[in-house]
């Protein structure tokens, strides 16, 4: 179930298990010229300010309580920014395996990858080992932004045989609503990318933003749900 905070402007998925969310509402939102993407620095994402280890472990305890780990062979995440830290205590607590997919700029790397428009840092590729054929793999990342990190990891899971079943993000950053197609809410992007390549692949945020003008704020209408 979530529950919208209107009055911190926070919506957050409702448990007990965690007392620590990313203050991710009210931050200052940088626009990169040349790629039209907006971008705020988080705690989570970026360690601006300094990361908090109680708020990995909090966010570690809700994509546990969420995710369906007990069809997972191998969890698999990102090595930059938060999704190193969060993947490895999801790990410890799940006792499963992981490994971290890495970007970059130009042809890199070794192992399976895929092309990647990578919001801020722009065009690259993702690169994955460690899978082996048929491994069921549920991704785990800090955010769900335009979908494009996601899609490239997904794409090179499936290119070793793996079977890519569930994402569990941290956070969510949504777009503002389209008004010329008659939109009233803000926008999932990333979902909506993911789902478009991969219509199975279930997707799970644990709190979400929109992203528009100077700084981020919460829709006062903002319930949307996932699995």
């Amino acid at each position: 179930m979530l529950r919208s905070l209107v009055g911190s402007e926070m919506c957050i998925r409702d448990s007990k298990k965690t007392s620590n969310f990313p203050n991710i509402l009210g931050i200052p939102i940088h626009n990169n010229p040349h790629l039209a993407y907006p971008y705020s620095f988080f705690s989570l994402t970026d360690f601006t300010p300094p990361l908090d280890p109680q708020l990995v472990e909090d966010m570690a305890d809700l994509c546990i309580y969420y995710g369906n780990f007990g069809k997972c062979d191998v969890v698999v995440s990102e090595a930059d920014r938060g999704g190193g830290p969060l993947v490895q205590a999801v790990s410890v607590r799940t006792q499963l395996p992981y490994v971290l997919a890495n970007w970059y700029s130009s042809g890199e790397g070794i192992g399976a990858y895929s092309a990647a428009q990578v919001g801020f840092s722009g065009q690259g590729r993702i690169v994955v080992n460690g899978l082996k054929p048929e491994d069921r793999c549920i991704f785990v990342d800090d955010m769900l932004s335009s979908g494009g990190t996601a899609e490239g990891v997904i794409n090179s899971i499936v290119k070793l045989g793996g079977i890519p079943i569930e994402g569990i993000f941290a956070s969510e950053k949504l777009y503002p609503a389209d008004s010329k197609a008659g939109g009233a809410l803000p926008q999932r992007k990333g979902k909506k990318r993911l789902n478009g390549s991969f219509p199975y692949f279930n997707v799970v945020t644990l709190c979400q933003f929109v992203a528009e003008g100077d700084r981020t704020y919460a829709h006062a209408c903002l319930l949307y749900t996932s699995p």
